[in-house]
């Protein structure tokens, strides 16, 4: 009898994990298509990244046109605004899509789609075209799942403890590359430069959380710790979701590690990356980037042949079910 009820208890437990992936039926139409390297589809989000893209280059102009013609063909409405700008002789140019005009409590998910001037001929697959590419098929997913139930969702909501956001914006950074040596002046000019802006005018106080995507999708054997105690938290939920859906996840192995805790102790920042403007105007952030970097980073030798693209459909699988979980759907 008892080994009967632990049959009906893993039964149970099976079946609540199946039905965990609220956006399951669009994986499956779409993961192949969108996030695949072994498939040449149009409509593929990986391989138009497959470009240098300086500041100021044709190539960056032409995934920046990718970018803003992926976001028009939505189903849905994203308004879209360009924070350009010249500084150091360069063109820059940050793009900003917004789903939920006029919200208090915006999810920032961003990423930047620079790529380095040196070396030559950089690509920058995982530094950082792979994440651009995730984002997007965020935007697709969100854009799509509009026959999620309000009612359902609230119920949901209910059950945790963490608050809902009332807005979506999705914030490719340029120019996060230094152009020469990396300091403190020559770096995240993107970053800074909107930073500055949404401060002038306030916005940046709507921000209740930035995730900010770096250094995702390498072949090497790299995990994701937590940075910041203050987002803590929403690394949890993400870690859960990937935990309760290891199953049905395309890369059966984690993306986290969640058994280093110095850096939530130390409160201070352990990575530069485009998130410190935001960080030090008070933003909560949530650093998604490995550590250790992989060993080709900064070099020729980061192209999308280093790239394992079943980790890309995990990461763009996690954020969607993330978002679901954490946008009320009124916002879509």
């Amino acid at each position: 009898m008892r080994s009967l009820i632990r049959l009906l208890h893993i039964s149970t437990l099976l079946h609540v994990i199946e039905a965990v992936l609220v956006g399951q039926d669009f994986y499956a139409r779409t993961l192949d298509s969108r996030l695949s390297l072994r498939n040449i589809d149009s409509r593929n989000l990986l391989l138009p990244f497959n470009v240098t893209r300086t500041p100021g280059s044709s190539g960056s102009f032409e995934v920046r046109k990718f970018m803003e013609n992926h976001f028009e063909n939505l189903s849905t409405h994203w308004s879209f605004e360009s924070d350009c700008f010249t500084a150091k002789g360069l063109e820059f140019c940050n793009l900003v899509f917004t789903l939920g005009q006029n919200a208090s409590n915006y999810l920032v998910l961003a990423a930047h789609y620079d790529s380095k001037i040196k070396p030559e001929g950089f690509i920058g697959a995982i530094d950082s075209a792979i994440s651009c590419s995730v984002l997007l098929y965020v935007s697709e997913f969100l854009s799509n799942f509009l026959d999620y139930s309000v009612d359902q969702w609230w119920s949901d909501k209910r059950k945790q403890s963490l608050e809902a956001f009332d807005g979506v914006k999705i914030v490719f950074f340029d120019g996060e590359e230094a152009l020469d040596t990396w300091t403190e002046d020559d770096s995240i000019h993107g970053a800074k430069h909107l930073a500055a802006g949404w401060s002038s005018s306030e916005n940046i106080n709507n921000i209740g959380l930035l995730i900010l995507l770096d250094l995702l999708g390498s072949k090497e054997h790299l995990r994701v710790p937590s940075f910041y105690l203050k987002s803590n938290e929403e690394y949890k939920a993400l870690l859960s979701i990937e935990a309760l859906n290891q199953k049905e996840l395309p890369h059966k192995e984690t993306l986290f590690d969640d058994s280093i805790l110095g850096y939530l102790e130390t409160n201070r920042v352990i990575v530069e990356d485009d998130h410190i403007p935001f960080l030090s105007r008070g933003v909560p952030v949530l650093h998604l980037i490995p550590l250790p970097f992989p060993s080709y980073w900064h070099t020729i030798e980061d192209t999308f042949d280093r790239v394992d693209d079943t980790k890309v459909q995990n990461w763009a699988i996690l954020l969607c079910e993330y978002v679901a979980s954490r946008v009320a759907p009124t916002v879509w």
